[in-house]
């Protein structure tokens, strides 16, 4: 269940064209979506339409993916029908990104490609950088590791082969880019020693940046990952903190939820328990900011797991069912997205054969009902398995849930049998004790009795023994009977005198042997009192505790402390 690798962050290029719509359209990004809209239908211009539907795509690109890829989408068909090459690719490069965010990488891949076939016409390094950097992003999503690096290798060859003299902000971040993610690779192969290599290159290439790139903050949280995996620990912390610092300068909830996250795991694997606590609780607070599922259940299997190795069920099973909680969560939004997925990929298949219908409409028809009727039952299908596993997992939850009450309750019993136990010893101990004290106190008072009996050359013998058995006597038995009862009730005598700080010592001692659920009679043999006193003694401190009028006992009352 617990997943104890930090999330990597696989670095991504975006980048929108505003410097083309400056002249028509100032600060797209700024208006509301309708506004945009609004643009698209009284405008001409290809170029407008196009730029306007990807600056949509981009707005709504973490709020509603569906919608990212549908203006993403419409982008694409106005560039193809324009002909002109530069918006094809523009619109092929942002209708990559879309593909990428909604999970259809074999689809991005397609256009990132088609988009690096126009940027390696033009001999533009910075497009070429791009095309490769995101094809490596899809190939390492693909896990195709080799590929990846193969990818990252070229694209970094090339780059610096091609450099122009200027090293400007794009330079250190492209740089920087094709580092992260070859380090991402060197890390998925387990050469951990590369990968510390390429995150530091990154690191000495973007750390200029200003303000401080997002980018910078990734590297230092990957690289403090490798160190916490190399179990350098001192240079995982510093780096860490300094990710942390980055993030938090640049408001990155997110990134500061998984910042403390990977924090807690350094002071968890460093057994500093109660730091790791508190940046796992950090975490949390920013995760519920951000409202991400994933995010969290990550967080509370790090809670979980670190409350269960040290041993507290209670709060182990607080946060094993806050993590079945998102786990639920993130199999709906799973599912919601599989959906998407299929739906949006049947769309995309369906403009394909669209554009192949101008000639060969009747049997594209055909083609296209089969296509239908299949995907429907795939879904049909994929719902039904769904609804099956979905309710396995819940027997499987109910089943785990009854478990884990019966160790609670088992729990619960071993410490109440504990406690009992230790209450026997404790009014055993004082019984002894006294009983102790009471035969050696006779003993030496028969020897003292008699002593002029004795002859005089044995008086000094039995002065010495006399002498002896009074050091056997315990002078503090009854400091030693508190002691040893704040040991098992630590807070019991706090918690009394905040209610009633006017009990007398023999009171206080009267409450610590009923907490102990001592009869009056135990009481009477332990004190040497007689019963009739215990039981005055005990109506006098009801009247104390204002339960004279109360039903509530004194036992019961002082159980609660």
């Amino acid at each position: 269940m617990a997943r104890r690798a930090s999330v990597t962050a696989i670095f991504f290029f975006v980048f929108t064209f505003s410097g083309l719509l400056a002249a028509d359209i100032p600060d797209t990004l700024t208006l509301r979506i309708d506004s945009m809209l609004r643009i698209v239908s009284g405008t001409a211009s290809d170029s407008v339409k196009v730029n306007t539907y990807i600056a949509l795509s981009q707005e709504v690109a973490f709020s509603n993916i569906k919608k990212s890829m549908l203006y993403a989408d419409q982008a694409s068909e106005i560039a193809r029908l324009s002909g002109n090459r530069k918006l094809m690719a523009t619109a092929s490069y942002h209708a990559g990104v879309a593909c990428f965010n909604l999970g259809l990488l074999e689809q991005a891949a397609t256009h990132f490609y088609e988009y690096l076939e126009y940027a390696k016409g033009t001999g533009n390094k910075d497009d070429i950088s791009r095309g490769l950097i995101n094809i490596s992003a899809v190939q390492l999503q693909m896990k195709q590791f080799d590929k990846a690096e193969e990818t990252l290798l070229n694209g970094l060859d090339f780059y610096l082969r091609n450099q122009d003299g200027i090293d400007d902000s794009l330079t250190k971040a492209i740089l920087a880019s094709i580092y992260n993610n070859l380090g991402i690779v060197s890390k998925e192969k387990n050469d951990l020693k590369k990968a510390e290599s390429f995150y530091q290159k990154g690191i000495a290439s973007v750390q200029l940046l200003k303000p401080q790139h997002q980018l910078h903050a990734n590297l230092m949280n990957n690289l403090g990952m490798v160190y916490i995996l190399q179990s350098d620990y001192d240079k995982a912390f510093s780096v860490l903190t300094q990710a942390l610092r980055l993030r938090e300068e640049n408001d990155d909830v997110a990134g500061i939820a998984a910042s403390h996250r990977n924090l807690g795991l350094y002071y968890e694997k460093t057994m500093q328990t109660a730091e790791a606590k508190k940046h796992y609780y950090q975490a949390i607070r920013y995760a519920r900011q951000t409202g991400s599922p994933a995010l969290l259940e990550g967080i509370y299997s790090n809670v979980f797991e670190l409350f269960n190795s040290t041993h507290q069920a209670d709060s182990a099973l607080k946060y094993l069912i806050l993590l079945n909680e998102q786990l639920d969560l993130l199999n709906h939004e799973e599912t919601a997205k599989v959906l998407t997925q299929m739906e949006l990929s049947m769309q995309f298949k369906e403009r394909e054969q669209l554009q192949k219908a101008e000639q060969e409409r009747k049997e594209q028809q055909y083609l296209f009902i089969g296509m239908l009727l299949f995907t429907i039952a795939i879904i049909i299908g994929l719902l039904f398995f769904l609804s099956q596993a979905r309710l396995r997992r819940v027997k499987l939850e109910k089943a785990n849930s009854e478990l884990a009450n019966k160790n609670l309750q088992l729990t619960k019993e071993s410490l109440e049998i504990e406690l009992e136990t230790k209450n026997k010893e404790l009014a055993t101990n004082v019984m002894y004790q006294l009983r102790k004290n009471e035969i050696v106190d006779n003993i030496v008072q028969k020897l003292l009795k008699h002593s002029h009996q004795f002859k005089s050359e044995n008086k000094e013998l039995i002065q010495s023994i006399i002498h002896d058995l009074e050091k056997t006597m315990e002078e503090d038995v009854w400091s030693e009977f508190e002691m040893r009862f704040q040991h098992v009730h630590n807070d019991f005598y706090q918690k009394l005198n905040e209610i009633r700080p006017d009990l007398s010592p023999n009171e206080r001692r009267l409450c610590a042997f009923l907490k102990l659920n001592m009869t009056t009679k135990e009481i009477a043999a332990i004190t040497g009192q007689s019963q009739r006193s215990i039981e005055v003694a005990r109506t006098r401190l009801r009247k104390k505790l204002d339960l004279t009028n109360s039903e509530q006992g004194l036992i019961e009352f002082l159980s609660q402390f």
